[in-house]
């Protein structure tokens, strides 16, 4: 488990399972890279904290996009 600071402690969280990130919430779209020590970035766009899973793949160059309309979509079926 990462330790997450305070000031993102309230933060919307998605969990992700590579480094690699996109996301384009009312912004360009904007790719961010997780360092694996740190085990989180947070977007300065749309203020989501995402957060590398235990079983990530370090090695691997996919791009998790976060969609937030398929977000909500998925949210809602469950």
């Amino acid at each position: 488990m990462f330790d997450i600071p305070d000031k993102y402690k309230n933060l919307k969280k998605v969990y992700v399972d590579t480094t690699h990130v996109a996301t384009q919430i009312d912004s360009p779209k904007v790719y961010y890279k997780i360092k694996p020590n740190e085990g989180y970035v947070v977007c300065g766009y749309c203020n989501i904290c995402f957060i590398l899973k235990e079983d990530a793949d370090l090695d691997t160059d996919r791009v998790f996009f976060y969609n937030e309309r398929q977000s909500k979509l998925e949210h809602q079926s469950n």
